[in-house]
């Protein structure tokens, strides 16, 4: 089968890591398989070809150039197209889906995209099939809805299992001794992008009610960047046991060095990071947010309800006064491999179908 995957991002986040794996994981059950990005020094072109390199060179990687404005990815998508004629054209987030998923319908190819956040008729409401990550995705899709649908949860990322499996003590311990944290002092930990979606703000605010004398023994690091940035740093100002590590290439070691993963999210369409998390045997805080809720199912989690920051502090000093042990967690159902068959089963049933009826579009 002839696949071209889309992600017009300039980050590399959960949805990019994603994008790339599958595809690697398609091309490695010999289907042909093209990934178009967006811009050759962009973060997430970066990631994507070193993880083809790491695949052995497939798939192959397609970069639209940086200085070619938005209204042009259109007709560089049917170039492309047209001279690749994928069976499926399989988009990832909204850019892709509006630029080059339509284009793609046009020339005969079928349209699936995968919902990495939520449902929005403009964009996925022409498409051939729907991948949702979550079973609350397929509940929020409109009754008319005529493609075909699938949800398929996300998986442990195959990088990072191998990551972790190469992070030693020392490596912990040299990670912990930068923020001078050494066995007494209880690490709590967060990954994701700095926007306000992932509660980052409540997490800094439920750690200070939580241990207001700045003496004592604990910290807490959040690793990653967005547009929340400058406003999570004031927020934490005067406080050195809050640690904002920035945006990091390879999270593997942080995981490892967290005495407890903390997710404070409002909302979170699943979670590869809390899944990531468990992966390293981190006992886990989590709020009862979208995705977590249906795919964590450990009694032993401790849940929160959304916003609720004065149960979040207690739950922070519940922790770090009983200093849990590391977990072990059944992943077995987590693997790149159960969910690109199941992608696959969706594509048959796609190409089964024939292409759906393009609706009118003033979409930019």
């Amino acid at each position: 089968m002839r696949i071209l995957h889309a992600v017009l991002s300039e980050g590399f986040y959960g949805s990019e890591r994603y994008c790339a794996e599958l595809a690697v994981a398609q091309a490695g059950l010999d289907h042909t398989v093209q990934i178009v990005t967006l811009g050759q020094s962009s973060e997430c072109t970066r990631a994507v070809r070193s993880a083809i390199a790491d695949a052995g060179n497939q798939p192959q990687l397609i970069v639209v150039p940086h200085r070619l404005p938005a209204v042009l990815h259109r007709p560089f998508a049917y170039a492309l197209l047209a001279r690749f004629r994928p069976q499926i054209v399989h988009t990832h987030l909204d850019p892709a889906t509006r630029r080059i998923g339509r284009v793609a319908q046009q020339l005969g190819s079928r349209h699936v995209a995968t919902l990495h956040l939520s449902f929005s008729a403009p964009e996925y409401r022409t498409c051939d099939g729907l991948v949702c990550i979550a079973d609350w995705q397929r509940k929020t899709l409109p009754h008319d809805f005529a493609g075909e649908i699938a949800v398929v949860r996300n998986w442990l990322p195959v990088s990072v299992a191998k990551a972790l499996a190469n992070v030693d003590a020392d490596t912990t311990r040299t990670l912990r001794q930068t923020w001078q944290a050494d066995d007494q002092v209880f690490v709590f930990g967060s990954v994701g992008r700095l926007v306000a979606e992932k509660g980052m703000d409540l997490l800094i605010d439920a750690f200070r009610a939580a241990f207001p004398v700045r003496n004592e023994p604990v910290r807490l690091i959040i690793v990653g960047d967005g547009p929340q940035r400058a406003e999570l740093n004031a927020r934490a100002a005067g406080d050195p046991r809050i640690i904002l590590t920035g945006s990091q290439r390879e999270v593997a070691a942080f995981h490892r060095a967290f005495d407890t993963y903390v997710s404070a999210a409002r909302f979170e369409p699943f979670g590869i990071a809390i899944l990531e998390a468990m992966a390293a045997g981190a006992p886990l805080v989590l709020t009862r947010s979208q995705g977590p809720i249906e795919f964590v199912t450990d009694p032993r989690v401790h849940w929160v309800d959304v916003d609720d920051v004065t149960r979040l502090a207690a739950t922070l000093v519940e922790l770090a006064s009983s200093r849990p042990p590391g977990l072990t967690y059944a992943l077995d159902a987590f693997s790149r491999e159960r969910a690109a068959q199941e992608i696959d089963n969706l594509y048959q049933r796609v190409l089964a179908r024939g292409c759906r009826q393009l609706m009118p579009n003033k979409e930019a």
